[in-house]
């Protein structure tokens, strides 16, 4: 039978591993689910693990992207998932598939590009494995930590909760769109686009404020589209969202090359990938009597969790939320 969902797929693969897999040792807390595996540490901490592929031609193009900033943003996105469980990042283990046709230079400036993202979340490099493929593979596993009173999941929302989103969304797809482009032009005018799509930085830095002004009760990364996060959210928590459209964050520089494009900068804001926005819902209303910025990173509410459905608001009027996101085995 043809995989036609990545989601599907990964609900049967838990299921066999539920019915036929090692019985689950009682240091692991969490499996399949959520960004992280959860396990026992300590009598305070919570390990978090992670692992993520990228594949050539599938998450990154050579020919459009250079070396420094495919392994940047190949890092970067599991610094990401242990951020979004209320973690910090400790340690990366990196594998990597080279082509013949990738030079020994190639090769040390993805590592560069790894470095440096690392280095910005005080990981260390601590091994790994390499082969020769057929193309050009990264796989990055990463090891964190949490406190056992900071760990966030995706399954902890309740009806009434406020959702609240970091930064703004839409400028990673408009400088992936100017990217395939080929608009030189384009990318001189709006080098911050391109700058969020290339090198995006995950919200490690204000993990911890968060956790203390928010007492967050889910939290997720934006990796694949606002809609399909609040959908993995509620999933997980068995509710319903009200997403606001019209309160979504917008960037000046995907306003002015919306208008250019003649379209609508929501349209890029709702279906855009790779943001590494932090995306949660907590009981607290701060926003009502106070505009809140954590190390002058905007946090905004741009709607609430309810009992059951999907919808969203836009110009007053409500309709059902289309679900949508990356799925690797859909075409997008």
């Amino acid at each position: 039978m043809e995989i036609k969902s990545e989601w599907d797929i990964l609900a049967k693969i838990k299921s066999a591993i539920d019915t036929r897999g090692v019985r689950k040792p009682p240091r692991l807390i969490m499996g399949i689910g959520d960004d992280c595996a959860v396990f026992e540490v300590n009598g305070d901490r919570y390990g978090l693990i992670t692992t993520d592929i990228s594949i050539e031609d599938r998450h990154f193009r050579r020919a459009l992207s250079s070396p420094q900033d495919i392994g940047f943003k190949a890092m970067m996105s599991n610094i990401s998932d242990i951020a979004s469980m209320g973690g910090a990042a400790q340690y990366a283990f990196i594998s990597i598939g080279i082509p013949q046709s990738c030079a020994e230079e190639y090769v040390l400036a993805l590592y560069d590009g790894m470095i440096d993202a690392a280095n910005m979340a005080g990981v260390a490099l601590a091994g790994g494995d390499i082969s020769k493929s057929a193309h050009l593979v990264l796989n990055i596993a990463l090891y964190g930590e949490a406190r056992k009173r900071h760990l966030t999941t995706r399954s902890g929302a309740k009806p009434g909760d406020i959702i609240y989103l970091t930064g703004a969304l839409g400028d990673s797809r408009a400088g992936l769109e100017i990217l395939l482009s080929g608009e030189t032009s384009a990318a001189d005018r709006y080098p911050a686009l391109m700058e969020k799509h290339n090198r995006p930085v995950a919200r490690f830095g204000i993990v911890t404020e968060i956790i203390q002004m928010f007492n967050p009760t889910s939290m997720i990364d934006v990796s694949d589209g606002v809609l399909s996060e609040l959908w993995h959210i509620c999933e997980e928590s068995k509710c319903g969202f009200r997403l606001i459209e019209d309160k979504i964050p917008l960037s000046a520089d995907l306003r002015r090359y919306a208008a250019e494009k003649n379209r609508g900068p929501l349209d890029y804001a709702l279906h855009s990938g790779e943001e590494y926005e932090l995306l949660f819902t907590s009981p607290k209303d701060i926003t009502r009597t106070m505009s809140v910025n954590i190390n002058k990173i905007p946090v905004t509410v741009i709607g609430s969790i309810t009992e059951k459905g999907f919808v969203t608001v836009r110009n007053s009027r409500e309709a059902e939320a289309p679900i949508s996101g990356f799925d690797h085995f859909k075409e997008q």
